[in-house]
């Protein structure tokens, strides 16, 4: 299988809420969540040849939601899971997530989104830490809320995220 190294971002302002991006897939991305087409997940992507994990996380906010200065802090998570991403088809999916706090107001930019994203990324939205542990929505990874709790402890070791 096609293996796929990603950084993605649990992105905090000012009021310690994190950015989210809406996903509608045409066809399920997750194979153990079949019928799962529309949920919420971190900013990130795809590390390109010759990027580190930051420059791609970097890359990543600022075509997606046109976000320049970016502050990038510590490695808090890292998983593993099987996708089908479209354009991409089948791969393992290494990500790794970091803390990142930004100032400047995102927005959905789909002048540097693939045409592939722009199918697939339909809104954002500020969510308090409340909002994620009480929410019924789909968060992806399913353990999205204890990761941004974990941004939030000094000391916090690395997780490895389960699903």
């Amino acid at each position: 299988m096609k293996q796929r190294k990603s950084a993605r971002a649990i992105l905090l302002n000012e009021r310690d809420q994190v950015l989210l991006v809406r996903h509608e897939d045409a066809l399920p991305a997750d194979r153990s969540w079949p019928e799962v087409l529309g949920y919420w997940a971190t900013p990130g992507g795809g590390i390109e040849d010759g990027e580190s994990e930051v420059e791609a996380l970097r890359r990543e906010l600022r075509e997606e939601l046109g976000l320049t200065e970016v502050k990038v802090g510590r490695r808090i998570g890292v998983r593993e899971v099987q996708l089908d991403l479209p354009g991409i088809g089948a791969v393992l999916s290494h990500e790794t997530y970091y803390v990142c706090r930004v100032s400047e107001t995102p927005v959905l930019n789909r002048e540097g989104l693939s045409e592939s994203e722009r199918r697939v990324l339909q809104a954002i939205h500020w969510w308090s830490r409340e909002e994620l542990s009480e929410t019924s929505e789909i968060l992806r990874p399913a353990a999205l809320p204890e990761l941004v709790e974990h941004a939030f402890q000094v000391h916090a070791e690395l997780i490895h995220l389960q699903y």
